[in-house]
């Protein structure tokens, strides 16, 4: 009882002027998976095709979109009001794939438009699809000319849409129901599920996410700010042999992390290991990558620690 809903629209402006002239929604069924298409051919049809969706959408309990939360389903809420009909919208859970899907594949992809998740996540390459921006001017000149045949390609491309969202809600929130066990391929994508995890306070899976990432292999700038991130977790959760290795390893090397990952070994030497040479030696390495009071403070307060005179032991 999930229904999956995208609209064509005459802008993407919003506002009492703008029509959803298309509005698709796909579901399963004991057939298949089913589309249905609700079409205005002119601008007076708005009542009857509000209503029909109305009708239609009244045996699904879940919506599911991409970025209708912000955009789809605000515009048919006013489209609805527009024509003095209530918006069937209220009574159904309402998931909006977008934002795990960010979550999940902005480190991954230069972008997280829907046909490129499509395309990367899917493996399905579009041809001769209806760029986005031609879609409005492509309506204005069916209501125009009634050419019919020019509405095919918007049809299809609305189509894709809403499989490509059926098919990524099979696969989008498995990662967030079970994050260990499916079976991500990507770095990238571990590293922005476990910020999730971390987030969510699930801190032990979180770190298990981010050991298999570094494993895997990221990219310089993203690798550094995975080890950092991981090391406090760690640091957090108590293991200090497991941070202790990666601050050291942010510490020998060049990388936006390498002066506090100093700062944290200094402090470690200084309050767990009582090992007050080294810590003032971390703490005048991190003071020559930039100055701070902080450090400077415990500069001098090791550098005294270091001055004051054992006891002579009793014989």
């Amino acid at each position: 009882r999930i229904a999956y809903l995208d609209t064509e629209t005459t802008g993407l402006a919003g506002g009492s002027g703008t029509y959803a002239f298309l509005i698709g929604v796909g579901g399963l069924t004991a057939e298949g998976f089913a589309l249905r298409h609700f079409f205005l051919r002119n601008y007076g049809e708005e009542p009857s095709q509000l209503a029909a969706l109305e009708e239609h959408l009244s045996q699904y309990d879940v919506l599911v979109t991409y970025n209708g939360r912000a955009y789809d389903v605000p515009l048919l809420e006013t489209r609805y009001r527009m024509s003095r009909m209530k918006p069937p919208f209220a009574r159904m859970e309402h998931v909006d794939l977008l934002y795990g899907a960010r979550r999940l594949y902005r480190l991954a992809f230069d972008s997280c438009r829907l046909v490129e998740l499509e395309s990367q996540i899917l493996g399905v390459e579009r041809v001769d699809d209806v760029p986005g921006s031609m879609i409005p001017y492509l309506y204005f000149e069916f209501l125009r000319t009634r050419a019919a045949h020019r509405m095919v390609g918007i049809f299809e491309h609305n189509s894709y849409d809403i499989l490509t969202l059926a098919c990524l809600t099979g696969i989008i929130p498995r990662a967030f129901h079970a994050p260990l066990e499916v079976p991500l391929h990507r770095g990238a994508e571990m590293v922005g599920l476990a910020r999730w995890l971390r987030t969510a306070g699930r801190m032990e899976e979180s770190v298990v996410l981010l050991r298999r990432a570094l494993a895997k292999g990221l990219p310089d700038a993203l690798s550094w700010r995975t080890l950092w991130d991981c090391a406090l977790l760690e640091k957090r959760l108590g293991n200090e042999a497991g941070a202790v290795g990666m601050f050291s390893e942010l510490a020998s090397a060049r990388n936006p992390h390498q002066a506090g990952a100093l700062e944290e070994l200094a402090k470690y030497y200084e309050h767990t290991e009582k090992n007050y040479v080294l810590a003032l030696d971390f703490t005048e390495q991190a003071l020559g990558l930039g100055a701070s009071a902080e450090l400077e403070r415990r500069r001098e307060r090791l550098r005294k620690r270091c001055a004051m005179k054992r006891p002579a032991r009793l014989l």
